[in-house]
């Protein structure tokens, strides 16, 4: 009776938080029978990544901003066009912060706010990725350290940098692993989750019975899917010839996005832009982004409503690979988000 009163008592809370008492509807669905059939697919979200004055990751001539609402915005007009039942909104269609706020936390909030109460079935996150240089020490000259008779002389060193040569695309989705502990992962505590430079990061109320529920809900009936649309992405990109680093989770610095929106869930790293920038910013490579991912989706709606996939195939990856993969396991000296 507690829990009940409170999440009533939590309904006339502000609108940026709403969306977490959709969560407990859900619950009650996902649980009423064990066979329950997915619904199709009727409204998919895309999320171009940052925005406005949280321009993302920097590159020689554009920004991830940039190049995220282009991707965004064309592959929302391909499902469009490639599935006509299939509605598509956008948590930003010009360069602002979701909500045309000037704080990067409440826009992230806003993008799962808006996710949720659009009723979503399908939450696509487009970013780019970045890499730090790499740094080399090497010996200068020498010079003289200590007093009388302790100076002596030692090499004496200074560091160079050179462009990190890392590429390729990487689709993360929320850390859980194989054994069904998805609660505790995304039960972290805040020191686990702070520390990101990304604006895919905030810190929810892990205290709060709905945001509980939700926690639940993800772990029990989202994780598989998010999983099965991800590897069908980085099928489609290695199918191009792109380098994929795989299907990602971060199970320590988890990108809070993924789990705070009501629905299956991915965030697509489309590539580096200290590498593939030129590539990034074409036509050639945006449309071939959108493609790989339009066809994924054709191939994530086959699994989800029970029907073959494209001639083209796509494997439906068993869960458990995703724990047991080293390609989860973030090199946090290589990359940075």
């Amino acid at each position: 009776m507690k829990l009940l009163k409170k999440i009533k008592h939590q309904m006339f809370r502000p609108i940026t938080f709403g969306f977490l008492f959709i969560g407990v509807l859900f619950i009650c669905l996902s649980f009423s029978s064990s066979k329950e059939k997915i619904k199709p697919l009727k409204t998919i979200i895309i999320d171009p990544g940052h925005g406005g004055r949280d321009i993302g990751a920097p590159g020689k001539f554009s920004t991830e901003s940039k190049i995220c609402l282009e991707i965004g915005l064309k592959l929302g007009k391909s499902i469009e066009q490639n599935f006509p039942g299939v509605t598509v909104l956008y948590t930003r269609t010009t360069d602002i912060i979701p909500g045309n706020v000037s704080d990067k936390n409440e826009g992230l909030r806003n993008r799962a706010d808006f996710a949720n109460q659009s009723g979503g079935d399908l939450f696509i996150s487009i970013h780019v990725n970045s890499a730090p240089r790499i740094a080399h020490r090497v010996q200068s000259g020498y010079k003289y350290v200590g007093k009388g008779s302790k100076r002596k002389r030692v090499p004496s060193y200074r560091t160079t940098y050179t462009p990190n040569p890392v590429k390729g695309t990487e689709t993360y989705i929320w850390a859980a692993d194989e054994s069904g502990s998805k609660e505790r992962h995304i039960s972290m505590s805040s020191e686990d989750i702070g520390g990101e430079t990304d604006s895919t990061i905030v810190e929810p109320d892990m205290n709060d019975p709905v945001m509980k529920a939700m926690q639940l809900l993800y772990a029990k009936k989202f994780f598989e899917n998010s999983l099965v649309f991800a590897d069908f992405i980085e099928q489609e990109f290695t199918r191009q010839g792109r380098e994929s680093r795989g299907v990602k989770q971060r199970n320590h610095r988890g990108i809070w996005v993924l789990h705070a929106t009501g629905m299956p869930s991915v965030l697509v790293e489309t590539g580096f832009i200290g590498t593939e920038e030129e590539y990034l910013n074409s036509d050639l490579g945006q449309d071939e982004i959108v493609t790989n991912v339009t066809d994924a989706l054709r191939n994530y709606i086959g699994f989800v409503e029970k029907k073959p996939t494209n001639n083209q195939g796509g494997k439906i990856p068993e869960t458990k690979m995703i724990s047991n993969s080293p390609a989860i396991n973030i090199n946090k000296k290589e990359v940075i988000r």
